[in-house]
């Protein structure tokens, strides 16, 4: 099943943060904004009560777009393309919204990632220097929806 975060989700999604990134993950705090007060959209795949993926999106109004600020998918879930069906319905937002284009920044050595943007028709369009706390460079991509 496919549902919006709750506050009640914080402690699962943690848990699949804490396994999926090392000093760049989120903290409790960041997760209780995302759901209560960002602007755009948390969703969760859950099944029997647990979660197994998560996404978040920021929307920016003001350029047109959403961002991808965050997915990941439980380590003992993964290669269920529940990723796919997060990205998918990423897209289908962003059109509903009538959002000229998704952004994201995704670390440059992850293959699986890099990978799975491609798929959807995501473009690198810049690189950000160390972005991330070990120094690592991200690659900025982006999936044009329309033309601004």
């Amino acid at each position: 099943m496919i549902r919006k975060a709750k506050l009640s989700d914080i402690a699962q999604i943690l848990e699949i943060e804490n396994q999926s990134f090392g000093a760049d993950r989120f903290n409790r705090r960041q997760f209780i904004y995302l759901i209560t007060k960002a602007k755009g959209l948390f969703l969760v795949i859950e099944n029997a009560d647990k979660i197994l993926a998560y996404i978040s999106l920021t929307d920016n109004y003001r350029y047109s777009f959403t961002r991808l600020y965050s997915i990941a998918v439980h380590p003992e879930a993964r290669g269920q393309k529940l990723s796919e069906i997060l990205m998918e319905r990423t897209i289908e937002y962003a059109e509903k919204k009538h959002f000229n284009y998704i952004r994201l920044e995704v670390r440059k050595n992850n293959s699986p990632a890099v990978n799975l943007y491609q798929k959807f028709d995501f473009k690198p369009v810049g690189v950000k220097k160390n972005y991330y706390h070990d120094g690592s460079d991200a690659i900025v991509m982006i999936k044009r929806l329309r033309e601004a």
